[in-house]
């Protein structure tokens, strides 16, 4: 039994190793884009989050992907090795953390939630909730143990710190760690409760305190301030399908979606044998983080795919737990055969070969706007110069891609268009139509790029429009269309 489960974590480490090769070859695409240009401007034009770019990102993203691009010089085959390399160190440090269980469940964990990463193609690489794993994955292999020291309880606040500067709601997992930790201080005389709670929030608020200094020093802390109170609360009505919901309805539709844990609810079978094996506190601390981040999505209300990384994460790692001292050879057959039978018939159905991946082995195009993104890319080669400035009217329609790709300057703070086109009457959004035109009227773009595809994509719901008089105005007077397509269109200054 033991050699046919080192034979089966080897094939899946096999297929893992291939796709991994062949994601080498992925563009930067959908949401790396818009994040990885903005890295760009603010490298190469000194620009700083909310005073020079408008956007509504905790600033912790803003870094990341300023670290990734410089690391990666902004190019797309250096930053799919950052990818890898970073999921290689998720699996080490996951091997690590649950090596108490036995080395079967620490690699078997690893290897398949990096082929559930993978799985999704370039639309889950390097999302946010990727990134943010790195931290807190760390946090579980410091605080997986029977007791914590000073130490420990300051580095698990700094380390859930630095991902909520990510997402502020990655701060949950904290949440088991405090109350695991209260639960033992019986055994530890020397430190109080309040002295526990005191060293994890002095760790917490750490990365917190440099980034307001940072902002403060950057005259970026008013303007950060500004989005979050004004900004925050409009983007928050949107759902997953990109519709304006207020109220009851809100309520009800998240309620909807919570329980349906992102298609991935077929992994708490499994788990539950995993917890069931493992009826210990080790096992009990993972099972609320899991659960702390099966909510997890609920906090923005979308529900997209990348929002259940974390809950996929730690769902995995309990799944793997079925495997606990499955070499023991003082254990019954049926104790052996149960849990991989469970993660054979879990696996057969839930994880698969990439449907990029596959699409590359048929020599098919990666990504789902290819020409878009080409043709766009080609033109500003073929037609931007030095110092030309160029608006993009997109968000993940492809026209921040190629200005990436080509080093395109940026006319204005505003990145996308979307902000636009909902909550419309709301005098904060007027202001900010107001200050767009007043800008786009100051740069005087070159070039304007109107990315119209449905994958763009569009907010809808009430106090929604598709229209905006005032740049329609701004661009008939102003510019010529001089390339016209079904799903873009690009203005050229007259």
């Amino acid at each position: 039994m033991r050699r046919s489960v080192y034979i089966f974590i080897f094939a899946l480490a096999s297929l893992l190793v291939i796709q991994a090769v062949y994601s080498l070859q992925w563009p930067i695409a959908h949401d790396e884009a818009p994040l990885f240009y903005e890295a760009f401007l603010m490298r190469t034009e000194g620009r700083v989050p909310y005073r020079d770019i408008f956007d509504f990102q905790m600033p912790g993203s803003y870094l990341a992907y300023y670290f990734l691009g410089r690391l990666g010089g902004f190019n797309a085959f250096r930053i799919r090795l950052l990818d890898l390399t970073i999921l290689g160190a998720l699996i080490a440090i996951t091997f690590n953390a649950l090596r108490r269980f036995g080395k079967i469940p620490a690699f078997f964990a690893g290897v398949l939630f990096g082929l559930k990463y993978l799985q999704a193609g370039p639309l889950l690489a390097l999302q946010r909730e990727y990134l943010l794993l790195i931290p807190i994955s760390l946090a579980v292999w410091i605080g997986l143990r029977d007791s914590l020291t000073n130490l420990h309880r300051f580095s698990l606040g700094l380390l859930f710190g630095l991902a909520a500067l990510i997402k502020p709601h990655a701060a949950l997992g904290l949440l088991p760690f405090l109350l695991f930790d209260l639960s033992n201080l019986s055994k530890q005389p020397n430190i109080s409760a309040i002295k526990s709670l005191a060293l994890a929030a002095l760790g917490f608020a750490l990365p917190f305190g440099l980034i307001a200094l940072w902002l403060t020093w950057t005259n970026a802390l008013i303007p950060f301030l500004t989005i979050a109170k004004n900004y925050w609360p409009l983007y928050a009505q949107i759902n997953g399908a990109m519709e304006v919901h207020t109220g009851a309805e809100r309520t009800l539709a998240i309620l909807d979606q919570t329980w349906r844990l992102g298609d991935e609810a077929i992994w708490l079978i499994p788990a539950g044998l995993g917890v069931y094996f493992n009826r210990n506190k080790p096992a009990y601390l993972l099972t609320s983080l899991a659960l702390c981040y099966a909510i997890y999505p609920a906090f923005s209300g979308q529900f997209f795919p990348y929002h259940y990384i974390p809950f996929t994460y730690f769902v995995i790692l309990l799944a793997s737990l079925a495997l606990t001292n499955i070499d023991d050879s003082a254990l019954s057959v049926g104790r052996k055969i149960l849990p991989c039978a469970v993660l054979v018939i879990i696996l057969a159905l839930n994880v698969r070969l990439s449907q990029t991946v596959f699409r590359q082995m048929q020599r098919q195009p990666i990504a789902s706007a290819p020409n878009r993104v080409q043709e766009i890319t080609r033109f500003l080669e073929r037609r931007a110069q030095t110092g030309d400035l160029v608006q993009p009217l997109d968000w993940t329609g492809g026209a921040l891609a190629a200005m990436l790709a080509t080093r395109t300057h940026l006319a204005t703070p505003y990145v996308f268009d979307f902000y636009f086109y909902h909550h419309i009457s709301t005098p904060y959004i007027q202001s900010i139509r107001a200050d767009f035109m007043t800008r786009l009227q100051e740069s005087r773009p070159r070039f304007m790029i109107e990315v119209t595809s449905i994958d763009k994509p569009w907010v809808s719901g009430p106090d929604t429009s598709r229209d905006f008089p005032e740049l329609r105005k701004f661009i008939a007077e102003n510019y010529a269309l001089v390339v016209s397509k079904a799903d873009y269109s690009i203005y050229e200054i007259k």
